[in-house]
């Protein structure tokens, strides 16, 4: 009887989250992911929308929150909204309208949201290990959109990220098929090919295409030529791979960044179950931040997909219409 007193009272101090996410047209989004986050807790709370785009998030302490859908691929902007109220034993509604990304809403034109969509879920099961016992990294992924932190520029990198800003971006050495993602947090599709001794890492979508990640102990060369992607070591911290990249030329755009030859990067990879791999990039670069700042990324598992031949300059038209 006690227990089913308390398990009442629990209900009551609880309510839930529910409405659709549609696109600009209104057309439901299935495969959302929704995020709420607690005000008071910093606790965060799950779900995807399902058919028609519909949500629902139940027992939820009640209190303020903020509710946030990442980028979805090339498809849509970050929705944000912050203060939503949830009360005690009631069902509040917040229907959520996605805006367009790069590719405006063109049919077909999202290849990591297509990928996404024919999957529709990802295997389960523990992440897979090599007979040397490591965990293994192997296989193809989907890369999803990245939670960045703000850097504190220095006052000429602050000069120069307003100017790129105020250009919409325009200007990324990735318009001119140089590379576009030294950090690789694009919505890309990747593939790991995983030894003992190297790690490669292989994607679709930009240039170079290919970065290796040396295990087998040496160090970074006194002698480095800076390069658009560095020079990449890497070693295991238990079921964590730490992937140390130093080399850089200061050509290279960090999302909207700019940075000089002294950035250095630190990658920390898990892959915490079979379907997911997480990464976690340190970013250090005392010519241009004040202090070192973070991403977050993931990337999920994409069954039966393959990367194929990526060519950027050929019969390229895009770059005279670029403002």
């Amino acid at each position: 009887m006690v227990l089913c007193l308390l398990a009442v009272r629990v209900a009551a101090q609880t309510g839930s989250l529910s409405g659709t996410v549609t696109d600009p047209d209104g057309g439901g989004v299935p495969t959302a992911p929704i995020q709420v986050k607690s005000v008071a807790t910093g606790t965060v709370y799950k779900t995807t929308a399902i058919l028609k785009g519909n949500y629902t998030l139940s027992r939820l302490p009640a209190g303020t929150y903020d509710v946030t859908v990442p980028p979805i691929g090339f498809t849509f902007n970050k929705y944000e909204q912050k203060g939503v109220v949830i009360r005690s034993a009631e069902t509040s509604r917040l229907d959520i309208r996605l805006g367009w990304s790069g590719n405006l809403g063109t049919p077909g034109d999202d290849f990591s949201l297509l990928i996404r969509q024919k999957a529709k879920s990802l295997p389960a099961g523990p992440a897979p290990r090599g007979r040397d016992g490591k965990l293994d990294l192997s296989g193809v992924w989907i890369g999803n959109p990245p939670d960045v932190d703000a850097p504190e520029l220095l006052p000429w990198a602050e000069e120069i990220t307003k100017q790129r800003r105020a250009r919409g971006g325009a200007g990324n050495p990735g318009e001119s098929c140089l590379p576009g993602d030294n950090l690789l947090i694009s919505p890309f599709i990747y593939k790991i090919i995983q030894t003992p001794a190297v790690i490669a890492m292989l994607w679709e979508g930009n240039v170079p295409g290919i970065v290796q990640i040396f295990l087998d102990g040496r160090a970074h060369p006194t002698n480095l030529d800076p390069s658009w992607m560095g020079h990449s070591v890497g070693r295991w911290e238990r079921d964590t791979l730490v992937q140390d990249t130093v080399g850089f030329n200061d050509r290279s755009w960090l999302r909207v960044f700019p940075h000089t030859e002294m950035l250095h990067v630190i990658q920390r990879i898990l892959r915490p179950d079979l379907g997911h791999l997480e990464k976690e990039i340190t970013i250090e670069d005392p010519g241009a931040f004040r202090k070192p700042w973070k991403i977050r990324d993931a990337w999920d598992l994409a069954p039966g997909e393959e990367i194929a031949e990526y060519i950027c300059n050929e019969n390229e038209k895009d770059v005279p219409h670029l403002k």
